[in-house]
């Protein structure tokens, strides 16, 4: 294999700004699609509750979006019940049903963090031709789902800041597997979120384009590793129409045009910094590309190193999960972060 990452060609800061957001353009001419700058939004509250004993609350709240807030999605939000400013998590979900069955909410909340999960499918129906309210709200966006969900995921984020208990400063993006995909767009395009946290993303998201590989070492094979061929041509709804260029088979099993691709994930994840970006990988998740998550997360640590921030990834053991153990690290990291506290034990631990 001779297929070089593309160089991201450092500036000194300030001249950095500038290359940043030429990246970002790139990155919403080629892959995401463009979303609106702005948007109106309002939260209304549809229930509440007390949970666990009276210490914690949980509401669902409605967002509200678009010309005359017309489009919604649902959010279930669970937080301390004690007053004060807490950090907040904000979650970009399946479905509701899957968010009833999470075990994780009550450990959040005890550690002192609001959760905030929301119905991603409510802003575009991952499926191709499926619902899209976000698209009927605004037409004129060539948007993908993954841009929708991520720019949904900030709507999320102007209706927590409306709340006392929410402390501004320290607000996290995550999301797992398709959902990690748009949580790293969620914190390219907005950089209110001090941590982004892509658990398991990807192609498209943490992985790498031009490498594929799992824990036994690079092998470039598409039937066993998510590649730009396989994004594209599955889930073409997941992305601009102009990233149609570089996968022009329909079969799945081909590689696309990589060595063309004017990006790859190393230039995503450097697009993060100054902040923080948190990325949890599987060592046995060979679809996501643990080996080429490995290449892009050391690709992209120049970024890092220039601007300050942090670009850590741990590899938990087995495959394609957000495990109770993930939250666990992902709690850690943000209490080191926004808490100075150290974990327990150390976070990074790339195997490759």
């Amino acid at each position: 294999m001779n297929l070089d990452l593309p160089d991201l060609r450092l500036k000194p800061w300030p001249a950095w700004k500038e290359q940043r957001e030429a990246w970002k353009k790139t990155a919403e001419e080629c892959l995401y699609g463009h979303a609106p700058e702005s948007a109106e939004c309002e939260g209304r509250t549809v229930r509440q509750e007390s949970v666990w004993n009276g210490q914690g609350k949980k509401e669902t709240v409605r967002i509200f979006y678009g010309p005359g807030l017309k489009a919604s999605f649902d959010a279930v939000i669970y937080s301390p019940a004690a007053p004060g400013k807490y950090p907040a998590i904000t979650w970009n979900q399946f479905s509701h049903h899957d968010w009833d069955e999470c075990p994780y909410e009550e450990a959040v909340t005890k550690r002192g963090y609001i959760i905030a999960g929301f119905e991603r499918e409510q802003v575009v129906e991952d499926k191709i031709d499926g619902k899209n309210p976000a698209r009927q709200a605004y037409p004129a966006y060539d948007w993908g789902a993954i841009r929708a969900w991520a720019w949904a995921q900030s709507r999320l984020a102007d209706y927590l800041l409306t709340r006392d208990s929410v402390d501004g400063e320290k607000l996290v993006c995550t999301g797992f597997s398709r959902g990690g995909k748009a949580a790293l767009a969620c914190g390219i395009f907005d950089e209110r979120f001090s941590v982004c946290a892509p658990i398991c993303s990807g192609a498209g998201g943490g992985g790498c384009f031009r490498y594929l590989g799992d824990k036994e070492g690079f092998c470039q094979d598409v039937k066993k590793v998510e590649s730009l061929g396989r994004i594209g041509s599955v889930f073409p709804h997941w992305w601009t129409k102009n990233f149609s260029r570089w996968w022009p088979s329909p079969d799945p099993t081909q590689m696309g045009l990589e060595q063309e691709f004017p990006l790859d994930s190393h230039i995503l994840k450097a697009l993060i910094a100054p902040r923080r970006l948190f990325s949890i990988e599987g060592i046995d998740d060979a679809w996501s590309n643990p080996r080429g998550t490995a290449l892009t997360w050391r690709a992209a640590q120049p970024a890092f190193d220039l601007l300050g921030g942090e670009n850590t990834v741990h590899y938990h053991e087995g495959g394609h999960a957000f495990s109770l153990e993930d939250w666990r690290c992902l709690l850690d990291y943000c209490d080191h972060v926004y808490r100075g506290l150290e974990p327990a034990a150390p976070l990074e631990n790339c195997p490759f």
